[in-house]
């Protein structure tokens, strides 16, 4: 390897231990902003007459919660007024401040008003109020309670499902859509919620002399009480905004032109409600990621992220435990780090080699050729869906179908690629060693019968396979079932490119021809991306093409370690001298 090779090595690890120790120290900070920490979480000393902010809440101290919904954005002085128009749709019985973690749900059904079906209104509000035991609910006049508000209605884009049977005809599909779902407008209608999460932080944390950090301003209440050095805080209480993600809300009517005079068509709103106790960590790594995602998918942000991504780094923080988080995180870590070294390593490998090259013989064509095809494939499937595909997923598509073009030159001539499978003239080239021999037989049977299965039994099988999804499956255009087809080759070609290879290696008994540390990069990254597929969201089909690596680089790993390291022609030559 060569310094400049061996000098991106230390520093791709140096940056990685960096980036780990950063987020190790945020984590500090965000979990445990109160608690001194030298160099990591450094406090300053506590002085005597420093301001003290504890809970408000003390035990033995009971709350009790009710939520209730109405038009009204903004709670007012006067009780009357907002009972008149609020109508409550929950209740929490009375709860001992020793279950600082509770959790509390129940899935209700809410009629919506008629006020708002017949002017087609958006102005539909619910409020949570968690205040002492035994109080008249709402008391406007408990300065401890907590408070907490979220829209119900919203005006959003419908999705429409435009997939259909395409040997049915336009008349049986697109011809039951309206005229607007027959376009590509999309439709902006009210959209009920079906989801409201609520958070509250019962924990008894302790400021000291207005020491809050700075992202909770929005959320905190402060009571000042005279002649007394403490100044306690109200519990900390929202809905999360990580809960709520596309899925969560219904649209309310099914027409496409939406007026003040066509009422709604929905009469009810069916909501899963929680309620749950969680620690002040969870609360700021909640705002922190709202905050960033607000800022991914706003008009100055350099790369624009799609609802759809949004919403899956949303299931993807909200959905797991922190502990499963912290795994994600490290694993997102490990992944660019392992990806960047195995491009590394196979760029080295290959930078001096071409096809007359004596190192090359052994490595399979086909298998090179196959990958080439799939890396293609999968660039221009995310570019055609380059809306719902994260740039930067995007990026790497490209670099890794370069990286494999760039890869194909250096063992086959333009020729040469009209010849794959067939018989080559001999052409004298000299003395040529039988080992040498035997290498070049064997990899032109393997890469014979390559073809010959992807030719009888592959396309085969893939013809079948499209047959039956043009017939069976729902696809929105023809382009959209060539590209559900590519993407299904694709996954057959990946999983089979790697097998010529290996067979290769089992008749000549050695790996020496592989580039074997790029093979270890991949391998890791095979089980990073395991991990990905059990806690990120995905198709089916996309998580089962997570796994199939994993019996390929098995068996890659056990012939690694069976067959003996082959010696080089200048170790042969130094034992002959030595036996001389």
């Amino acid at each position: 390897m060569s310094f400049l090779g061996k000098a991106s090595s230390v520093a791709a690890f140096a940056i990685f231990a960096w980036w780990m120790s950063r987020i190790l120290t945020i984590s500090i900070r965000i979990f445990y902003p109160s608690t001194h920490i030298p160099f990591l979480n450094p406090q300053p000393a506590i002085r005597d007459l420093a301001t003290v902010h504890p809970l408000a809440w003390q035990e033995p101290f009971e709350y009790e919660a009710a939520m209730y919904i109405t038009t009204m954005s903004t709670l007012t002085e006067d009780p009357q007024l907002f009972l008149s128009t609020a109508q409550r749709i929950w209740h929490i019985p009375p709860q001992p401040l020793t279950r600082r973690h509770p959790k509390f749900s129940d899935q209700v059904r809410v009629v919506l008003p008629d006020a708002l079906r017949q002017q087609n209104g958006t102005e539909l509000f619910a409020f949570l109020f968690v205040q002492r035991a035994g109080a008249v609910f709402p008391d406007f006049g408990d300065k401890m309670a907590a408070v907490a508000r979220t829209t119900l209605v919203s005006v959003r884009p419908r999705k429409i499902n435009r997939k259909h049977a395409l040997l049915e005809g336009n008349e049986s599909t697109v011809g039951k859509a309206t005229e607007a779902e027959a376009t590509e407008e999309a439709v902006w209608v009210p959209h009920g919620k079906t989801r409201v999460s609520w958070e509250i932080v019962l924990e008894d944390n302790w400021f000291y002399d207005w020491g809050f950090p700075l992202d909770l301003g929005p959320y905190l209440r402060v009571n000042r009480v005279q002649d007394s050095r403490s100044a306690p805080y109200i519990p900390l209480l929202w809905e999360n905004p990580l809960s709520i993600t596309a899925e969560n809300w219904y649209p309310l009517t099914n027409q496409s032109h939406v007026s003040k005079d066509s009422p709604l068509d929905a009469l009810d709103l069916q909501i899963d409600l929680a309620l749950s106790g969680v620690v002040l960590g969870w609360f700021r790594l909640s705002n922190y990621v709202s905050q960033g995602l607000n800022e991914l998918t706003s008009s100055r942000s350099l790369i624009q992220y799609t609802e759809t991504d949004v919403d899956n780094l949303k299931q993807m923080v909200y959905g797991v435990n922190p502990m499963m988080l912290a795994i994600t995180v490290s694993a997102m870590a490990l992944h660019i780090l392992f990806e960047f070294l195995a491009y590394k390593e196979d760029v080295s490998f290959w930078a001096g080699k071409t096809a007359a090259a004596e190192g090359l013989d052994g490595i399979s064509r086909s298998s090179m050729l196959m990958s080439l095809a799939s890396s293609w494939i999968s660039f221009m499937y995310m570019w055609d869906r380059r809306k719902e595909t994260n740039i930067v997923v995007l990026l790497g598509a490209a670099a890794g179908a370069l990286v494999e073009a760039w890869k194909v030159t250096k063992v086959l001539s333009f020729r040469d690629l009209f010849t794959i499978g067939k018989r080559k003239p001999e052409v004298a080239e000299g003395p040529v060693s039988a080992e040498m021999e035997n290498r070049k037989k064997v990899q032109r049977e393997v890469d014979q019968q390559t073809a010959w299965y992807m030719i009888f039994v592959c396309l085969p099988a893939m013809s079948l396979y499209a047959a039956f999804s043009l017939l069976y499956q729902h696809h929105e255009s023809f382009i959209s079932w060539f590209l559900h087809i590519s993407l299904a080759t694709v996954y057959t070609l990946e999983f089979i490119q790697m097998w010529p290879q290996l067979l290769i290696n089992h008749k000549l008994r050695t790996v020496d021809m592989l580039p074997l540390t790029a093979f270890l990069y991949r391998f890791l990254l095979t089980f990073i991306d395991d991990l990905y597929a059990l806690v990120v969201p995905m198709p089916l089909i996309e998580r089962i093409g997570t796994l199939r690596d994993d019996v390929v680089f098995f068996v890659l790993c056990y012939q690694w370690f069976k067959f003996p390291k082959r010696k080089t022609p200048a170790e042969v030559d130094m034992e002959k001298k030595k036996a001389e």
